[in-house]
């Protein structure tokens, strides 16, 4: 997320810089787009100018000498450009008709040649008939609002985004916005709103999004339109206008305040990707990764509508002074498709370093008359303030300082073993997960970086100390990212610990950002672009396909589109050839048995049994494609998802001998501490499998002068 110690290219603090936006940083930016009044930008002033023309010039060029994996703009890329703009401007396809994409269609196979041209006023063509057709829907948007919709039919409204197909018509357009009218109308209506406030609220959100519209300037378009052109390149490959690079450039400091989640887009959503430790959003308990955000308001403002808006728009106006008081309204990712959205107020403040520092826990496992205690170190992230200390003194905070410190108190311990636990942690300096590395290992190469034209280098442990031998297992989730895979995979091709849990997200690409216009021009623009890979020590890629755990958490179904595998355009898994070390491995017979402990135990455990019972409530609702129309059948639909999720957490509150809470009391009620709660279900479960691996295996051995090994018995 932050900022580099190393100079060739930027090693992402986490994967929510190269697509994702973090919104925890210090800036008083209020959205001129939302608070402003409205100035329309004229036609005239949407066009090409040769600021924009060099811009296009300078992308070209770096995109073919500097990217990693550089494509041909031919007629095949030209048309993918095509359709991904249009998929920008109306992803839902509602304001265009087929007629209208056919009149540009003479230019699908085009667009490459125009832009080796450095000419993209076609981009400024067909937004301008967007706009167009904004207007004409929003007219008739407005008299739908003020329909009095029948709610007893039984009609349905599709929601399969890859099933939508341009209207052929404009009586079929106007069908489509009948619907999605009523939709919007029957969601106000089951969150209890009074019908001529669910009225006022449409009113303002569509004309606010079509206020929006007319305000983009030139280089915001051409902004859209670039876009278009380099995600083909893949999904962290971004051009950016001088307001989008000056935000980038604040987002690479190290000044918290906020809220403290990264945020990032899924078609015209604004989506949670990660809560940040120690952020008011994790400390609220009401926020959570994947959950969507509909509106925003400050404490005495109106809540704005923010379905369809660019991130950069939703990120201007969450951020703010510590202190102040944002409201958001939220859908959350286990409810029903179609379900309202809830509200909550999060007041903004600074997220200290030290909320990010590792801590360490202890868990203890019985047997018989014995007790077996195993350590936790959580690592939320991969930080350093080494730049600070070196330049102005203090005192040195660091994961790999800091984890150092925490590992004298367990080894002075009678600690049976050590858990990391590594996930919800986005990433970080590189360095820190190499140094982290050599803390468990003799010495050797970490992770391996391959840039254009096959370069590599190889990030070593050079320090021959190892800070703790024993038995160790590492927890990643779908969340561990970057510098957290890094750190896996090495200590998984050691073969020095065990890793549990899910697979990770699987981002194992570098970016870098570079200036695109000459000389002291004040709206400089910038492109970031992949120009190298990680590539782990046995040759094998943590891009596209993660680290893949050991054992795997019996916790319910893998969700494939989720991570880097689920955005287009992403780079492949790929291989290199392997560094020069000592590879380490656990003997299948051995993994299989201590698998199959696991699902027993977790077979029988009412945690994981509701974890389960989760997953696959939400893998059910992503497969959801038609909602009802029809109020009764809809609330009924609602309810049943409500009463099916309440009798799952009431049945484990059981278990913990927790009174029963119903939709109303949910909130109030929740497991007593609740993240540690699950963070002790985890502990607990890794700490058993450790504990099973200390009584399967033989003791940890490490070979001098090389890299560790860990031998196993079957």
């Amino acid at each position: 997320m932050f900022k580099p110690q190393f100079t060739k290219f930027i090693t992402p603090k986490c994967f929510a810089l190269t697509r994702f936006a973090l919104i925890g940083l210090s800036m008083t930016i209020v959205s001129n787009l939302a608070f402003a009044d409205v100035k329309r930008v004229p036609d005239a002033a949407l066009t090409m100018d040769k600021n924009l023309s060099y811009d296009i010039h300078s992308t070209l060029y770096l995109l073919r000498f500097g990217h990693y994996l550089p494509k041909d703009l031919d007629d095949d890329y030209s048309s993918r450009i095509f359709d991904s703009y249009l998929k920008t401007l109306d992803p839902n396809k509602v304001y265009f008709t087929q007629a209208d994409i056919s009149e540009f269609e003479p230019y699908r196979t085009k667009l490459d040649d125009l832009i080796k041209k450095r000419d993209a006023e076609i981009a400024f063509d067909i937004f301008k008939l967007f706009r167009k057709r904004m207007s004409e829907r929003t007219d008739y948007i407005l008299e739908l609002i003020d329909t009095d919709f029948d709610f007893t039919e039984n009609d349905t409204i599709n929601i399969d985004r890859d099933s939508f197909t341009w209207a052929e018509d404009e009586r079929e357009v106007k069908d489509k916005w009948a619907k999605r009218i009523k939709n919007d109308m029957l969601q106000g209506l089951m969150a209890k709103t009074p019908v001529a406030e669910v009225r006022e609220n449409l009113k303002r959100r569509y004309n606010r999004q079509h206020d929006v519209i007319y305000q983009l300037k030139a280089d915001e378009v051409f902004e859209w339109f670039m876009n278009s052109f380099t995600r083909d390149h893949g999904p962290h490959t971004t051009y950016m206008s001088h307001v989008t690079a000056e935000n980038f450039e604040i987002s690479m400091s190290l000044q918290l305040t906020g809220i403290g989640a990264a945020l990032t887009t899924d078609e015209d959503y604004t989506v949670v990707n990660r809560i940040i430790k120690g952020g008011p959003a994790e400390k609220s308990k009401a926020i959570r990764a994947e959950d969507k955000i509909v509106a925003v308001g400050q404490k005495d403002g109106e809540m704005i509508n923010v379905i369809g808006w660019r991130l950069m728009d939703v990120v201007q106006m969450i951020r703010g002074d510590v202190g102040t008081t944002v409201r958001l309204d939220v859908l959350p990712a286990d409810n029903a498709p179609g379900s309202p959205p809830e509200r909550l107020e999060l007041v903004r403040d600074l997220i200290q370093l030290e909320d990010q520092a590792v801590k360490l826990s202890q868990v203890e496992i019985p047997e018989g008359d014995q007790k077996h205690n195993y350590s936790v170190i959580s690592i939320p992230s991969f930080y350093s303030n080494a730049n600070q200390v070196r330049n102005g003194g203090g005192k040195l905070v660091a994961t790999t300082h800091d984890v150092e410190e925490l590992l004298k108190e367990v080894t002075a311990s009678d600690s049976d073993g050590l858990i990391l636990d590594l996930r919800g942690n986005g990433g970080g300096y590189l360095n820190e997960a190499v140094s982290l590395t050599g803390l468990f290992i003799d010495q050797g190469p970490v992770v391996q970086v391959v840039s254009k034209p096959n370069r590599r280098q190889v990030h070593r442990d050079r320090d021959t100390n190892v800070a703790y031998d024993g038995p160790l297992v590492v927890l990643i989730d779908r969340y561990s990212a970057s510098a957290s895979e890094i750190f896996a995979g090495a200590l998984q091709d050691y073969g020095r610990a065990l890793i549990v849990g899910e697979r990770s997200f699987g981002k194992g690409t570098v970016q870098y950002p570079r200036p695109l216009r000459d000389g002291n021009n004040a709206r400089k623009s910038q492109i970031k672009f992949t120009n190298a890979q990680f590539f782990r020590i046995s040759g094998s890629s943590t891009q596209h396909r993660g680290v893949i755990p050991d054992i795997t958490l019996n916790s319910g179904k893998e969700d494939t589109e989720f991570g880097e595998r689920s955005y287009d355009n992403a780079l492949p898994w790929s291989t290199t050839e392997p560094a020069k070390y000592q590879p380490g491995s656990f003997a299948a017979t051995l993994i299989s048995k201590l698998t199959r402990q696991h699902t027993e135990r977790s077979e029988l455990s009412p945690a994981f049994g509701l974890l389960r019972k989760n997953s696959e409530r939400i893998m059910s609702n992503k497969n959801v494609t038609q909602l009802s129309l029809n109020l009764e059948e809809r609330q009924i639909e609602s309810d049943q998802r409500e009463k099916e999720a309440l009798d799952n957490l009431n049945a484990y509150r059981k278990s913990l001998g927790l009174e029963a809470v119903t939709a109303e009391t949910r909130k109030d009620n929740p497991l007593p501490g609740e993240d540690e709660h699950w963070n002790s279900v985890y502990h607990q479960e890794a700490a058993h499998i450790l504990h099973d691996f200390n009584k399967l295996s033989n003791k940890a051995v490490i070979t001098k002068n090389s890299a560790s090994t860990l031998n196993t018995a079957n």
